[in-house]
């Protein structure tokens, strides 16, 4: 378990999710009364406490959200120097794909506990800016270029009927955001380089993932995370309007397996750009355009959750 003099902090994002809020504050006041709490006010506010957490001296840093708010955190904790503090993760937002497939603790006392400790690739893609500066993330769950970006940007809205969609049930609110961007989509042809092989292709969509989920627990088909030091680059073919929507049934359905519009390649470098720039979503939020690279990070985090 941590030593005394060990010091934590919750990085806590009261907007995410739209279930367990009250159930998670009574949780860390119980099970982490060590625990600094400090509260994200607006989008990006959670690189900012990363950084913070950093320069203040804490130890473990504790993200309590979604995906998008544990990206944020390890963002701020990467750029302030500090792949040695420990990362745990409370998920409590509406999609928690870095979290799927790992058994959380019991008891959040338990991401105290340093022989839970284990240790994870971070991704790393540079960008072009709205206003043509380049610039870079980190990324601990996936990044995607093309059609599910787009889809990804309609389901974060957070109006009204997004939020009813969600509570009745996440694949519903994903089917509606694909519905309402599929009636304009068409493939798009971009230069693709992976691991230096360069080539012209044209495309509905490509994901650049560290862990095999999107979207609140969906798959390609495929539930292994890439080797370390790897990552997967998941095309899909540029296929019509029917057949995208015959895939992305087949997506929802988990039995995307073996799907011909499906090419899956374990890589360490990934590059693409387009005569016309498309937005880049990294793990969950729209942050630029391309063209953009994607590679692994050398250092590693020290994760728990």
């Amino acid at each position: 378990m941590a030593g005394e003099h060990d010091r934590v902090v919750c990085i806590v994002n009261p907007a995410s999710g739209v279930r367990r809020r009250r159930t998670i504050a009574r949780r860390l006041a119980a099970e982490l009364p060590e625990a600094q709490c400090w509260f994200t006010r607006h989008p990006g506010h959670g690189v900012a406490l990363g950084r913070q957490a950093v320069e203040d001296g804490y130890a473990t840093v504790v993200a309590v959200g979604g995906d998008g708010t544990l990206s944020e955190v390890a963002n701020g904790i990467l750029t302030a120097g500090g792949e040695k503090v420990r990362l745990a993760y409370v998920p409590a937002g509406t999609c928690n794909d870095f979290a799927r497939g790992q058994r959380p603790v019991s008891n959040l006392g338990g991401l105290l506990d340093r022989t839970q400790d284990r240790e994870t690739d971070v991704g790393t893609v540079t960008f072009t800016r709205p206003d043509g500066t380049r610039d870079h993330r980190y990324f601990l769950v996936s990044c995607t270029v093309g059609l599910i970006s787009v889809i990804g940007q309609r389901f974060t809205e957070k109006t009204p009927v997004n939020r009813v969609l969600k509570r009745l049930s996440l694949q519903l609110a994903e089917t509606a955001s694909s519905v309402r961007t599929l009636t304009g989509w068409r493939p798009v042809a971009v230069r693709l380089e992976l691991d230096g092989e360069p080539s012209d292709q044209v495309i509905t969509n490509l994901a650049v993932l560290k862990v095999p989920y999107f979207a609140g627990g969906l798959t390609f088909g495929h539930a292994q995370p890439p080797q370390a030091g790897r990552l997967d680059a998941v095309r899909v073919a540029g296929v019509g309007r029917l057949g995208v929507v015959g895939l992305m049934w087949q997506v929802f359905r988990g039995a995307a397996a073996g799907h011909p519009a499906i090419h899956r390649q374990e890589v360490r470098r990934v590059r693409i750009d387009a005569d016309s720039p498309l937005p880049v979503e990294v793990d969950g939020e729209l942050v630029g355009f391309t063209p953009a690279e994607f590679s692994v990070h050398p250092s590693c985090l020290k994760t728990v959750v």
